[in-house]
């Protein structure tokens, strides 16, 4: 139990808000904090259910996705290591809004609802943290909504990629990313094959290069702007 303590503290001194918080706050957090792993395509947390746990990545791939009884599906964000979700349901201590979904096998990080709140009521630094995050996570929102109707399917190929490099919601993302074509239409929507011929395009514009189960970003200023010209 000492040990795997010692591994959560260590987990959590790779993430800017637990540095941020003052030595009594990280021992509160260090002490209630889990980490659970998921295997690709498990529930991390379902719609519906209480929200019980701030969520962390440590490692891994999730995505945040509705879909239908007749099977239809929206995804709102993939989230990689680094990224926190569901603090707007924490806070407002509702049921889950959408499923929280493993893309790939990943170690999660669980803050529990009562350690947040009690970060929430008394660490400034931490306050902070949630305020910035939530006003991003709704420009991110936002944006995604309007790539899904507007854009063309190469442009929310280039879109959702670079998503993934927002600065502060997704600190941790390197300029290699180790992603199937397959995980990118689970971020997207869209088939492994389309999701190719979008690459493809984009290499020829010298925005990413491509190998085996891994994409590098060559430019990402203008992947960002790949297709919003449409708009």
């Amino acid at each position: 139990m000492t040990n795997t303590r010692l591994n959560i503290t260590e987990m959590l001194h790779l993430h800017a808000w637990f540095t941020a918080l003052a030595p009594e706050h990280q021992a509160l957090v260090a002490k209630a904090a889990v980490m659970e792993h998921f295997a690709s395509g498990a529930l991390v947390a379902q719609r519906g259910a209480p929200s019980h746990f701030w969520i962390g990545v440590h490692n891994g791939l999730i995505k945040l996705a509705v879909y239908s009884l007749d099977g239809r599906g929206c995804t709102f964000s993939g989230v990689p290591a680094g990224g926190w979700v569901g603090e707007g349901s924490v806070i407002k201590r509702e049921l889950r809004k959408y499923d929280v979904i493993a893309v790939r096998d990943s170690a999660i990080l669980l803050i529990p609802e009562q350690t947040f709140h009690t970060l929430l009521a008394e660490s400034l630094p931490f306050t902070g943290f949630v305020i910035r995050q939530l006003n991003e996570r709704m420009g991110e929102f936002i944006a995604s909504l309007q790539n899904t109707r507007l854009l063309s399917t190469d442009a929310q190929v280039a879109q959702a990629i670079a998503q993934l490099f927002h600065p502060v919601l997704y600190p941790r993302t390197m300029a290699v990313l180790a992603f199937s074509q397959e995980e990118i239409g689970l971020l997207t929507g869209l088939s492994r094959q389309r999701v190719n011929q979008a690459l493809k395009q984009l290499a020829s514009l010298n925005l990413v290069t491509t190998s085996y189960q891994s994409i590098q970003v060559v430019d990402l200023d203008g992947l960002r702007r790949f297709g919003l010209a449409q708009l």
